[in-house]
């Protein structure tokens, strides 16, 4: 390695983590906090009797859909999790041996597979 060489750097690194380890919790602590200061304001603001904590949730879960920075943490962190080999909530849910989610694999199974008999 020659003087004017630098080593190569992960993102995470140069972000001023340790690793993508470190960098992945730092992201899920910001993405909990930004989602408790939507879910407070919104508690606060909101005068329907109709509150329950799955109305709240869904809510919740709109709000941040649209929450710019919410959604750029949202997208690091899946970067990570693919570089890491972690498995998201979406991929254990369609492995999950509920019957629905089982239902919707065979249909996009079928959907993937030529039938017999069918030209190819």
């Amino acid at each position: 390695m020659s003087d004017t060489e630098v080593p190569e750097q992960s993102m995470s690194e140069q972000l001023g983590f340790s690793g993508p380890e470190e960098e992945r919790e730092a992201i899920n602590a910001k993405m909990a906090e930004i989602k408790e200061a939507v879910t407070e304001e919104l508690i606060r603001d909101w005068p329907s009797p109709w509150k329950s904590e799955n109305m709240v949730g869904a809510k919740v879960t709109g709000r941040l859909s649209s929450h710019k920075a919410y959604q750029t943490l949202m997208a690091r962190r899946r970067e990570l999790d693919a570089q890491l080999g972690i498995v998201g909530a979406a991929r254990q849910a369609e492995e999950a041996q509920d019957p629905m989610g089982s239902y919707a694999a065979k249909i996009r199974k079928s959907r993937e597979e030529p039938e017999e008999g069918a030209e190819r």
